[in-house]
């Protein structure tokens, strides 16, 4: 896991390498955090590379970055980790390719010369960001995995282009002063993220999951080479599923065990991550040390009950970490991210990354993405009623009615926007799931927008939105399978671009290397090849997926209520968080600029913090969006 940045003229003219090695070298180190163990930077012809390195494979300086190919005709830049990179090491040895090291990123270059870029990225199992030039046909390429794990920035900037792990990172590579994107605040109010490629800042894009760019003198190209939707559909009785997911899990958790370097738990007591010590247990890593988080001020918020219960079926070596509102407000007072993320669970994944690394650990597991892909929001069973419902033709007309006549109702209303515009989106006949993270939704735009965001003809998010729907219908084996149509939306939206990159975001401040098993791709596919019907037995969220953790867990950790790793901040706002969030809607730049009517949050604030309503999750969106501006865009 590191942090990889650089630049390319995409006219093909040799960039000076003194300064341009010092310019990589400076903007590394604003990304110091994500690899503190070495720094580096080549310059080939008209490609130039750095790299920030936190050692997991293969120690030895001999496995530093920049890496090149044998003949010097290819450069490397790598972020992330290939879980598989010792068969496809042993498979291209077989070819009689040879190699100086035993890391990954030498395997990732050979793997390059011998399959080309495809050929590699279909094989090999993992999590990664990476820029590769390639001397021979004078192109730049930059690839990230199937998931999203690993995030990667570019921008053009007089006929270069460069890129970074981090918006820190490219804004030092950038010249000039960063601007707000219309366009993407738009969608980061409605969505309470911006959808790839896009970025909340003019010029910044981002590669999108499963895809790389490719560069050269004919300009860019950006191609798409996953889909989680790949696997032919499943004929299997719903014992086999069972089956089938236990052992996929069995072999994602054993692949993310590949380390140089201890490896470490996160444990909320839930399913997932139970699920995951269970894993290590079966892969005989017994004693892994596991951190859970609770909260001094607010017990019932606590999941060390089923921790515990956890640890006592398990041989953990069992680590609580508990904070209070002070420690929380002085983290969201210290503008840590680069990026405003919608999510506030990064507040509790920050102390427990802390924590982590403090006790000498560089690489954690943690449950992400189970959700998603095995169907265990709430959220989801009430979108896939919903479709249901609308695509009658009686409730569609009524929908259209109702839109109509609320309308009045709901251009002053702060409130039931959610179910308002449900109906907007029926009686127009639009895709009918938006996913669950939802902010602003269309209808009230008129109230949260500010006169600098211009009238909003367009609805950016809503045009995402189709473009997924429009892409299951022609991927998927069974387009009426709604069930899986609605993971593949979550999939796609809240997991990707929020909870990935809140994920990354905090756990590498902090030097640490997050891995989530139940994203492997292998078992990704396989939950997608399976019936929507056979993830839901009996409509019940997560059911196939508890029926498996039913075989090992305690009963009680399978079947209690979904917390995840919470987070009070709806109670906190009304005490020691709420004059914090205040003082920033009366002093943001983000208002003054008029982006966002200050009124509008206000009377949010207000409304939440006298009990009667609960604002939380927007006015962190809000809130988050504030601090964030401020610092990086004002």
């Amino acid at each position: 896991m590191c942090g990889i940045l650089g630049i390319f003229d995409r006219c093909g003219r040799d960039l000076p390498a003194g300064p341009t090695t010092q310019a990589l070298l400076r903007a590394g180190r604003v990304i110091a955090h994500r690899g503190p163990d070495a720094e580096g930077a080549v310059v080939l012809g008209p490609a130039g590379f750095g790299h920030r390195r936190l050692a997991i494979l293969d120690l030895n300086a001999r496995s530093n970055q920049p890496m090149s190919s044998p003949d010097g005709s290819v450069l490397l830049t790598y972020n992330g980790e290939i879980y598989n990179f010792a068969e496809l090491r042993a498979e291209l040895q077989k070819a009689g390719r040879s190699f100086t090291t035993s890391s990954d990123t030498e395997v990732l270059i050979s793997g390059y010369q011998h399959w080309g870029l495809e050929g590699v990225l279909s094989r090999a199992a993992g999590m990664f960001a990476f820029a590769l030039y390639d001397a021979s046909c004078g192109k730049l390429f930059l690839a990230r995995d199937r998931a999203g794990k690993k995030p990667l920035y570019h921008a053009e900037s007089g006929g270069r282009s460069v890129f970074c792990s981090e918006l820190r990172g490219l804004l030092a590579l950038r010249p000039g002063a960063p601007a707000l994107s219309p366009e993407g605040l738009e969608s980061y109010l409605q969505l309470k993220f911006v959808p790839s490629p896009g970025t909340l800042l003019q010029g910044v894009r981002k590669v999108p999951p499963g895809c790389y760019l490719e560069v050269s003198r004919q300009g860019s190209t950006l191609k798409r080479y996953w889909s989680p939707l790949s696997a032919r559909a499943s004929t299997a009785s719903y014992a086999e599923a069972c089956d089938r997911v236990d052992a996929a899990l069995s072999k994602a958790a054993r692949r993310r065990l590949v380390s140089d370097v201890p490896v470490c738990v996160f444990l909320s007591g839930g399913v997932d991550s139970s699920l995951i010590v269970d894993k290590l247990h079966e892969a005989g890593q017994d004693g892994t040390a596991s951190y859970t988080i609770g909260y001094r001020d607010l017990p019932g918020y606590n999941e060390f009950e089923y921790s515990r219960m956890v640890a006592r079926k398990y041989p953990l070596d069992y680590r609580e970490v508990v904070l209070g509102s002070s420690e929380v407000l002085g983290a969201l007072q210290e503008d840590l991210l680069d990026d405003p993320v919608s999510d506030w669970v990064w507040v509790p994944l920050h102390f427990l990354s802390k924590r982590a690394r403090a006790d000498g650990f560089k690489v954690v597991l943690l449950g992400e993405g189970s959700d998603e892909v095995f169907f265990g929001y709430d959220v989801m069973l009430k979108g896939l009623d919903a479709m249901r419902r609308y695509g009658r033709p009686a409730w569609k007309g009524l929908a259209k009615a109702a839109y109509h006549l609320g309308r009045p109702v709901y251009d002053v209303s702060r409130r039931g926007h959610v179910r308002y515009d449900l109906l907007r989106r029926a009686a127009q006949g639009l895709p009918l799931y938006g996913g669950s993270s939802i902010g602003f939704p269309w209808t009230q735009r008129h109230q949260v927008a500010g006169p600098a965001l211009g009238p909003g003809d367009d609805d950016h998010a809503g045009d995402f939105l189709a473009g997924l729907h429009a892409r299951f219908d022609a991927e998927a084996s069974d387009p009426s399978d709604d069930v899986n149509r609605i993971s593949f939306i979550e999939f796609h939206t809240k997991m990707a671009e929020t909870l990935l990159h809140r994920v990354d975001r905090v756990s590498m401040l902090h030097s640490l290397e997050a891995r989530a098993p139940f994203l492997d791709h292998e078992l990704v596919e396989l939950a997608f090849s399976l019936p929507g019907r056979l993830k839901i037995p009996e409509r019940r969220l997560k059911g196939l997926l508890k029926d498996v953790a039913l075989r090992r867990l305690p009963p009680g950790v399978v079947q209690r209520r979904k917390m995840g790793f919470s987070f009070p901040f709806k109670e906190w706002l009304r005490g020691p968080l709420g004059p914090a969030v205040e003082h920033a809607f009366e002093t943001s730049r983000l208002f003054q600029d008029h982006w966002v009517s200050r009124a509008f949050c206000r009377t949010l604030l207000r409304e939440h913090r006298s009990g009667l309503v609960d604002h939380a999750p927007r006015l962190w969106t809000l809130y988050s969006l504030c601090r964030w501006y401020d610092r990086w865009a004002a």
